[in-house]
């Protein structure tokens, strides 16, 4: 079992390609970011139960964890701060609560202007 985890882990590894996109409804609203990553596909005795969202701002060296057991592939982080880049990274747990190694981090400049997009 713990063999095909790792395994598992790693083709997560693998897919979690994680996208970003900025969003703000109107100029008096916050703006939010919102990742998007693929789910991998089910296999090797292990099942994806949730994802760990971790963010960090460019000074800072440590990852804070801001979402726990997310249930699907899609997090919408509105906690951000206009004018500030933040770098994320997703892991994967499993039923018994074992989280895989960081995803690969990702990047999101949020604009500090008030221009819809």
């Amino acid at each position: 079992m713990q063999r095909s985890w790792w395994y598992v882990l790693l083709g997560v590894l693998a897919l979690l390609a994680v996208a970003v996109v900025l969003r703000c409804d109107s100029p008096n609203k916050p703006r939010s970011v919102t990742l998007t990553w693929q789910a991998p596909a089910q296999g090797g005795g292990v099942t994806v139960v949730g994802y760990n969202v971790y963010r960090r701002t460019l000074d800072s060296d440590s990852f804070v964890k801001i979402a726990e057991k997310v249930p699907g592939p899609l997090y919408d982080d509105r906690l951000v701060t206009r004018g500030r880049t933040y770098i994320y990274v997703v892991t994967a747990v499993d039923a018994t609560g074992r989280e895989s190694r960081f995803s690969p981090e990702t990047t999101a400049k949020v604009p500090s202007t008030n221009l819809l997009f």
